[in-house]
């Protein structure tokens, strides 16, 4: 007898499931188990049996045995019927969620709505592309090598003898948990960049760390007090360090003090009152429609006379950020299992704040990334999306490529994060795009920091509006011996009628 639940995975896709399920429990055994589905041992599925159940399938699916869950295959049933236009609080009851805003979670990635509002953008993005003016040259071909590439291996993880090799100046109350807190922490990040931010996290406890015991004579874990971070963070300022990386240097600090909690050590509570550092005023600087168009121009003419295999790469990541608006951090994470080439979408896991989200791509960045990956072939759902000389892409390698198409173009400095204020005052500017979406999209914790490219659009309207109004002024002067008399007593009319609304 087949197992009931084997039955239902592979039923017959052109009958109902619930034919299926009466079938079933037509010829269903008597047993005394009153779960629906049962196993040869006529007794009811167990958590695990389940789950090893959905491996199986996973894997004969010819998919990674991660990629595949049950609570994966629930989020994926409320994303495929909100795409079918199941209204959320049927779902929401569908789900059994206490709170609507879980089942919005769960729904967000569907971003129907969203993705129209993108696609109505981007043609019409497309249709001023059209114009003499900013007409671009005719994009590479990207070919596909004769011969597969090696399978990309991740760098190796940190021993625990390399780590405390780290922090061998410290204490030892002090170096094993930073040791142990590493270590833990491991499982958090992409495999490609583990061993990195391994070194990146345990040198800066170590150098913050000798700093305290040398200069505070903070001598345990309870000594430490909001004062002394606040003594290192301007320090920290005081040797140039850019409010950025402060904070960055702050986190890690403060995500250490959490961990030792976790631990049963106890940690002054004024430490977590330390304030970040307030990052300078700066309002978008977008580039103009006229300059994009030139940097564009300038990625195909550069890039057309590259390899085929160098060409994908360097359209990839640039139309990425371009059509997509990610940041430079959110580009350099994604995995191939991040990429949808079915649906055009980039499942952005890691992005600011531990928010993700999903962005539509358009089907020129679709074309570079596809292109990319079979000059790679075979490749593993869990290598980065981009490669370079066999090695994960890195941003040294964005900004110098951008640096070249930016001088190209005859631009100043162009950075992978104003591509991003292009990529938002483009969709805006269209007046296709809802802000509400526009926030989805980009990722924006707070609806005000999107509400900067509304600022934006409204200049670019009064502009237009002024320059419209000059031609006018400067094409016709109005005779107003003419025409003086009639705008009057069209003035008088006016009057009483206003009044009566």
């Amino acid at each position: 007898m087949t197992d009931s639940l084997e039955l239902y995975i592979i039923w017959d896709a052109t009958q109902p499931q619930s034919t299926l399920i009466e079938a079933w429990l037509a010829e269903r055994p008597g047993v005394a188990d009153q779960s629906l589905f049962i196993t040869r041992r006529r007794r009811g599925f167990t958590i695990r049996g389940v789950q090893d159940r959905v491996k199986h399938y996973t894997s004969r699916a010819g998919l990674g045995l991660n990629q595949v869950s049950c609570h994966r295959l629930r989020h994926t049933f409320a994303r495929r019927m909100a795409e079918s236009g199941m209204p959320l609080p049927s779902l929401y009851h569908w789900l059994g969620h206490r709170q609507l805003q879980t089942t919005k979670i769960y729904t967000d990635g569907a971003q129907m709505a969203v993705r129209a509002d993108y696609q109505a953008a981007m043609d019409a993005l497309s249709q001023v592309a059209e114009r003499p003016e900013v007409i671009a040259t005719k994009p590479p071909v990207f070919k596909t090598p004769i011969e597969p590439s090696v399978l990309l291996e991740p760098p190796p993880i940190p021993s625990q003898t390399e780590l405390e090799d780290r922090v061998a100046s410290l204490p030892g109350w002090l170096s094993q948990p930073i040791v142990a807190f590493i270590q833990a922490r491991q499982g958090r990040w992409v495999p490609f960049q583990i061993r990195k931010h391994s070194f990146l996290w345990i040198n800066t406890l170590r150098n913050a760390w000798l700093w305290l015991l040398e200069h505070r004579q903070v001598a345990s874990f309870t000594d430490l007090r909001r004062g002394d971070l606040e003594a290192y963070m301007t320090l920290m300022s005081d040797r140039g360090l850019s409010a950025s990386t402060r904070n960055i240097y702050l986190g890690i600090c403060l995500n250490f003090c959490r961990y030792l909690e976790q631990h049963e050590i106890d940690i002054a509570s004024s430490v977590y009152r330390v304030e970040r550092s307030k990052y300078p005023e700066r309002q978008p600087r977008p580039l103009t429609e006229g300059e994009y168009a030139r940097l564009e121009r300038a990625v195909y003419q550069v890039t057309s006379a590259e390899p085929a295999h160098v060409a994908a790469l360097e359209c990839s990541w640039f139309f990425i950020l371009s059509d997509g608006g990610l940041r430079i951090k959110e580009l350099l994470t994604l995995a191939v299992d991040d990429w949808d080439p079915d649906q055009r979408l980039i499942t952005i896991r890691f992005g600011k704040g531990g928010h993700q989200r999903r962005v539509p791509l358009t089907a020129r960045a679709a074309r570079a990334i596809n292109a990319h990956l079979a000059d790679r072939q075979p490749v593993h759902v869990d290598e980065p999306l981009l490669v370079y000389s066999s090695k994960p892409l890195q941003k040294f390698h964005v900004t110098r490529w951008l640096g070249i198409f930016a001088a190209k173009a005859q631009l100043g400095h162009v950075t992978p994060h104003r591509l991003r204020h292009t990529y938002a005052t483009r969709l805006i500017c269209t007046g296709k795009m809802s802000i509400i979406h526009l926030q989805k999209l980009m990722g924006h914790r707070q609806l005000d920091t999107t509400m900067m490219y509304v600022d934006l659009y409204d200049k670019n309207v009064q502009q237009d509006y002024q320059t419209a109004m000059t031609k006018l002024e400067v094409g016709s002067e109005l005779d107003w011996d003419l025409w003086g008399p009639t705008i009057d007593a069209a003035l008088e009319q006016a009057v009483p009628v206003a009044a009566s609304i």
